[in-house]
């Protein structure tokens, strides 16, 4: 199974240590080839400078953590 971080600001999130996770879940990314438009809204949320963070750079594997729920909550009504 392949290691979950949270790709917001400055969250160190990760599925390598259950016993910090309770309670936590991973929310997998928007595709950019299925959903740009609200990949680009995601992208500009978590706050992360465009060299460090661009569509370029998401994959399948690209997640935001449930902690950073203001975040989750403010995207999901974006449909």
């Amino acid at each position: 199974m392949p290691v979950k971080r949270c790709c917001y600001g400055c969250c160190k999130t990760d599925s390598r240590y259950p016993e910090r996770m309770v309670g936590v879940f991973f929310i997998p990314f928007p595709k950019p080839k299925t959903q740009m438009e609200k990949c680009l809204i995601w992208i500009k949320a978590c706050g992360r400078p465009h060299s460090q963070f661009s569509v370029s750079r998401i994959t399948k594997d690209t997640y935001i953590c449930s902690k950073v729920s203001k975040l989750y909550l403010s995207l999901i009504q974006i449909d």
